[in-house]
């Protein structure tokens, strides 16, 4: 790979800085507003049954709508869709004030519903544009910051939300978590974003359809493709069952304090900013697959090392590893979707891409459940350690070649806009 751009050098780009502290904005505010809904939950009932709702509510809208999002994204203007998701986001989280008593709760699962569906529409659009506003030495770089944003503004909730909203109340999250969508809206106004010249204009019912299908079938008629989207969905499932059994494994096995567990998150956090540092060296002297391969067999064995560590501090080493791996083997398979597909089919790999992560992280979390109970918490553990490092080993080979194809498809797309002008 060529070097890459610095953290430093990517921020400076105005309209991916615009981008990014719009995300992160609207991204700590989602964290007040999840501390804030499950806070009314528990004020209002005593049933566990609004938490299943709201697991559907979000989970409904990306199955049925998050291939038709991609759809959408590659006919539509990219920034218009930002915006407008922005916009009813934040007024349909505005819904949500008017919740009194439990007979309400229907308003927040209508308002989780909404949020979810645009969702399926602003992520797909947010990470097709990334390629149109940062140069190619920026991209790998600017997808590390796109990845390392969640977690900083879970940081940020995890030590502030809580006393914030405790003190507040309720209301406030969800009228500060209207804001920060408005904040974020603001932000993508801003910005310059190239419209799509090769978009479909046929709206007819069947037209829409042959797009969708015609975006499935690139992505299966790609080895290489398919190959990303399948060692995306493995990473993601070993992070996500790190992130939902480290807590209990902690208390059960260690006895950590809880006031202990939040320095998880922060050497998390850690983790991920030293992987965005180092990705730009490994970047200039490694090959592809190789970073890809070598960062989730590391991943795979700091999870084990997690699961086996006898003490704290050697938890905490195993969770910078973590953060590190995490956020260079994320970064990295999101550059190479970006760079193998065409802007105009950009949008439905992207909800592809979406949708294998979050039923990755549903799948994490019903196993990660099921297995902790029926094997041990820290046997299903090591098995997600094993699995993952077992898929880092294989992704060096299925990745062999990914190289070549991204500046294959580089050459396609510069000689079609030459072409075009």
């Amino acid at each position: 790979m060529a070097r890459q751009a610095d953290i430093v050098d990517t921020l400076r780009n105005r309209n991916f800085l615009a981008l990014w502290i719009g995300q992160l904005v609207s991204q700590i505010g989602d964290q007040f507003a999840t501390i804030a809904v499950l806070m009314l939950i528990n004020n209002l009932t005593d049933s566990t049954l609004p938490l299943a709702i709201l697991a559907l509510s979000l989970t409904v809208p990306q199955i049925i709508f998050g291939l038709v999002g991609g759809v959408c994204v590659d006919r539509l203007n990219r920034k218009a869709v930002m915006i407008i998701s922005d916009v009813v986001r934040g007024l349909a989280i505005s819904t949500v004030l008017f919740i009194q008593h439990a007979s309400q709760l229907y308003i927040l699962y209508l308002a989780i519903f909404v949020m979810a569906t645009v969702g399926a529409l602003y992520y797909p659009a947010r990470n097709a544009v990334i390629p149109n506003i940062v140069p190619d030495e920026m991209l790998l770089t600017a997808n590390a910051l796109i990845q390392s944003s969640q977690l900083i503004a879970l940081i940020f909730g995890v030590s502030a939300a809580g006393l914030i909203v405790g003190w507040l109340g309720t209301s406030f999250a969800f009228a500060f978590d209207a804001v920060t969508f408005g904040l974020s809206a603001a932000a993508i106004l801003t910005m310059s974003i190239p419209p799509l010249t090769n978009h479909p204009t046929q709206t007819s019912a069947r037209a829409i359809w042959n797009q969708l299908i015609e975006g499935l079938r690139y992505i299966t008629n790609s080895a290489m493709l398919t190959n990303v989207l399948i060692i995306t969905s493995v990473a993601t499932l070993g992070f996500g069952a790190t992130l939902i059994l480290g807590l209990t494994y902690l208390d059960l096995e260690l006895g950590v304090s809880a006031q202990r567990l939040s320095f998880l998150y922060l050497f998390l956090a850690l983790g991920m900013v030293i992987g965005g540092v180092i990705l730009n060296h490994l970047a200039a002297r490694v090959q592809i697959n190789q970073v890809v391969g070598t960062c989730m067999a590391s991943l795979g064995a700091a999870i084990i090392v997690f699961a086996l560590a006898p003490n704290y501090p050697l938890v905490l080493g195993a969770v910078v590893i973590i953060g590190i791996t995490i956020v260079i083997a994320r970064a990295t398979l999101a550059t190479i979707t970006q760079a193998l597909v065409p802007d105009e089919k950009r949008g439905r790999v992207e909800s592809a891409v979406n949708m294998v992560i979050g039923a990755s992280t549903s799948a994490a979390m019903a196993l990660s459940g099921v297995l902790g109970d029926l094997i041990g918490v820290q046997v299903a553990f090591v098995a997600a350690g094993v699995i993952t490092l077992c898929s880092g080993v294989a992704a060096i080979f299925a990745l062999r070649g990914v190289t070549a194809a991204m500046q294959a498809q580089t050459q396609v797309t510069g000689s079609t806009a030459t072409t075009g002008s």
